[in-house]
């Protein structure tokens, strides 16, 4: 169930801030400096997601330290949007560490000297792949979940469960 909290416009612009952050790290970040980096750059998959990884690391530690800074001082819309733009954050760290897992696992089996044409491992191309399909899901959902979040902070809306988990 949703409720509504009274709130001014500037504050609902304010809780949208925190999605639309979420929303730049989950499409720009991900999606559009991955490829770039893969087609413009020419750099690996393995490379790119990487650099992608460290950039929206950056980005998860601005919005807690954000989101901390909203519980003492924003009004409660504010901050509990700042919270679920955090706790939104979970889904992508989970992708991290299953693609971190995978890869790592590619570079521990290697494959005695089996290399595609490019001169890279086969099962280390298999298993960076492998890895990047649930980042690649974990990043779609991000942007479908911040797309609403944005919509209910407008309107100055939350779930009422999680304004009860995070009371003011």
């Amino acid at each position: 169930m949703v409720i509504k909290i009274d709130a001014t416009e500037q504050e609902r612009k304010a809780a949208k801030a925190a999605h639309e952050l979420f929303t730049i790290n989950a499409i720009l970040i991900h999606v559009i400096v991955s490829l770039g980096l893969i087609k413009i750059l020419n750099t690996s998959m393995g490379v790119a997601v990487g650099i992608t990884i460290v950039i929206s690391a950056f980005i998860i530690i601005y919005t807690f330290l954000r989101t901390k800074k909203a519980k003492a001082n924003d009004p409660y819309l504010v901050y509990l949007h700042w919270q679920l733009s955090l706790n939104r954050y979970k889904i992508l760290i989970s992708a991290y560490i299953f693609y971190f897992l995978v890869t790592s696992l590619g570079l521990l089996i290697g494959d005695g000297g089996s290399t595609s044409m490019d001169g890279t491992s086969i099962a280390g191309s298999i298993l960076t792949l492998l890895g990047t399909v649930p980042l690649f899901f974990a990043v779609l959902v991000s942007a479908v979940l911040g797309s609403g979040s944005m919509f209910n902070a407008g309107r100055g809306e939350v779930e009422q469960k999680f304004a009860q988990k995070y009371p003011q």
